[in-house]
């Protein structure tokens, strides 16, 4: 339990970047209305815990929705809980399930996870729910992934979650045609992060096309073997989050040359950060709505 307290501390930067709202706004609210109140460590240290965590996205939500915080600073949490269950704008209640989400995440509560993730899929469906939900979902958990505030138990406990959906969505999926050249989905050595790739195989599976997963943490041998056999003319990867030394210009220089008689997709956060070198059998897809327009097209 003491580890999960020292994990699960937050600094203000972390609220700040975890609620939009920023450090300097935080400590008039702390001085003016009483709001966010930090603790101390035995070194004098401030920092918030997941109640305070919870609390901030709250308040940060009826902010941004037209709440004065000097109305919000006045109202006890029953009083705030019972304001927000009143409210129905959609992106509201949108983003009031995405913190929910984060809130049964930090306390491992996947029985609730599961639960509100249910909700969602039965009034939404699955595409809906994976690209206004869960994404906006994992952008959370990737901030706090890249500042030491979440367990890797944590994220995997909710993530098989996800991957669970997304099995059950693909194993209703109508059989596709095999004749067909397949497109090879897979995810660098090291990369492990692959609910997008899972969701990209959902979109082609369901639109007819058909696929061979390799799925993440994919040695460059093992996709040089399945590509020998299976001959695909397309192949799909994502750039997300892999490890420190990973050299992505190196690694995309030998797929153009190792894979020349394919077309190579490549997606994620990692095209958004900085340039990579272009090649003539290769596409950089910096979007969803790219990705899908690309791939659907084959």
């Amino acid at each position: 339990m003491a580890i999960i307290e020292e994990m699960n501390r937050f600094s203000i930067r972390d609220i700040e970047n975890l609620t939009g709202i920023k450090a300097h706004t935080i400590r008039i609210w702390e001085q003016r209305y009483g709001i966010l109140q930090p603790k101390r460590t035995n070194t004098n240290i401030r920092y918030y815990d997941a109640l305070d965590l919870k609390m901030a996205l709250r308040i940060a939500l009826l902010n941004n929705y037209g709440y004065k915080i000097s109305r919000i600073g006045t109202m006890n949490e029953q009083e705030m809980n019972s304001l927000i269950t009143k409210i129905t704008d959609q992106q509201f209640k949108l983003q009031l399930i995405v913190n929910e989400l984060l809130e049964s995440t930090l306390s491992m509560d996947t029985v609730q996870f599961e639960m509100l993730l249910n909700s969602y899929l039965k009034k939404h469906g699955i595409e809906q729910t994976i690209e206004q939900l869960i994404f906006n979902f994992l952008e959370k958990i990737g901030l706090m992934w890249m500042t030491d505030r979440i367990f890797p138990a944590q994220e995997h406990l909710v993530s098989n979650i996800i991957y669970r959906k997304l099995a059950l969505g693909i194993e209703q999926l109508l059989p596709v045609d095999t004749q067909q050249n397949p497109i090879l989905l897979f995810l660098p050595e090291g990369e492990i992060h692959d609910i997008g790739l899972q969701y990209v195989n959902y979109l082609l599976l369901k639109n007819g096309r058909h696929t061979i997963y390799l799925g993440p943490n994919s040695p460059i041998n093992e996709v040089q073997f399945v590509y020998e056999t299976c001959k695909p003319q397309s192949m799909y990867l994502h750039l997300t989050s892999i490890v420190e030394d990973f050299d992505a210009n190196k690694y995309l220089d030998r797929l153009a040359t190792q894979f020349a008689g394919a077309t190579i997709y490549v997606s994620g956060a990692m095209l958004n950060s900085r340039k990579y070198k272009a090649h003539n059998n290769m596409q950089f897809l910096y979007n969803l709505q790219e990705a899908r327009q690309a791939l659907l097209s084959l």
